[in-house]
């Protein structure tokens, strides 16, 4: 039996990014001079906006009056810790990264239009140490002939997980993306697994917050306006005794940052990226302590 997984990201710089795909954003890269209200520039990953005409040496981020902050720019955005906006490429994305430290976790979310992930650990004296890929495809909804000729078909290997890349501290980690010419990638996380208690038990609870407008007017006619969503699940995990103050100390580390939960290894709504909005443990038995958390997507 598996225990529940987490991923802790490890921080996205330029000093780890070894190469990414060419063109990181449509935006020109910022300089001092003259823009005109409404152009976009991008400034160290980041993309902003003009609110006025602007003709200054003072970079968008100590000149926010004038500059309004967009986003990540389009290659960053895979990395920015948000489900809300993903980087979005031309049939091929390769990224490489140098941590200096040994990484054995990659995991790909939010897959739209991915064919494969390729990763690849090479270490600079023993070369590749590692080669796997993962082919993400269509399947029917329901295993059912009707749904197989005439339903829609939705998705599969929509988690691009790759666990237990071996420890080569020196060696660079290769993630390649193939697919059609309008694909997007949500998320792009790389770290260490660390794997809690006996398993997620049965009751779980999975779902979404919706904040879509569902009114009605003043006539009684229903007015329905589609705005976005959090997804969100409930879990409880068994831990060991010895797991208490461990995982204790993690979740007060981490009470800030989104972490990667990895809770079924068949049932995808119960991997999270995000935040733990509550959790507790009780301390019922004498070798065995319940752990119970609340997560919600970011």
């Amino acid at each position: 039996m598996t225990g529940l997984r987490t991923v802790s990201p490890l921080e996205i710089s330029d000093g780890v990014i070894v190469a990414q795909p060419p063109v990181e954003d449509t935006a020109a890269a910022w300089l001092a001079g003259a823009w005109p209200a409404g152009g976009r520039v991008r400034y160290q990953h980041l993309v902003y906006q003009a609110g006025a005409d602007i003709n200054d040496s003072i970079p968008p981020p100590d000149n926010p009056t004038l500059w309004i902050k967009v986003g990540p720019t389009n290659t960053w955005a895979l990395f920015n810790g948000r489900t809300s906006q993903s980087s979005k490429f031309n049939a091929t994305a390769s990224y490489r990264f140098r941590f200096g430290r040994a990484v054995d976790a990659v995991c790909a979310m939010g897959m739209t239009g991915v064919h494969s992930v390729r990763v690849r650990v090479l270490d600079p004296t023993y070369g590749t140490v590692y080669d796997k890929a993962l082919t993400v495809g269509l399947a029917p909804e329901t295993a059912d002939w009707w749904e197989w000729h005439f339903g829609e078909w939705t998705p599969t290997g929509v988690l691009g997980l790759f666990t237990g890349l071996p420890a080569f501290p020196q060696a660079d980690v290769l993630v390649d993306f193939i697919g059609t010419t309008d694909m997007e990638v949500g998320n792009l996380i790389l770290g260490n697994a660390k794997e809690w208690g006996l398993g997620v038990e049965i009751g779980a609870s999975v779902g979404i917050q919706d904040f879509s407008r569902k009114e009605l007017d003043e006539f009684g006619n229903r007015v329905l306006v589609e705005r976005t969503y959090i997804g969100w699940a409930d879990m409880s995990v068994p831990i060991r005794r010895s797991e208490i103050m461990a995982i204790k100390n993690y979740m007060t580390k981490n009470r800030a940052k989104p972490i990667l939960f990895l809770g079924s290894q068949d049932i995808e709504a119960l991997n999270v990226f995000g935040i733990a909005k509550d959790w507790s443990v009780a301390i019922e038995y004498h070798d065995y302590s319940m752990f119970a958390i609340q997560l919600e997507e970011v």
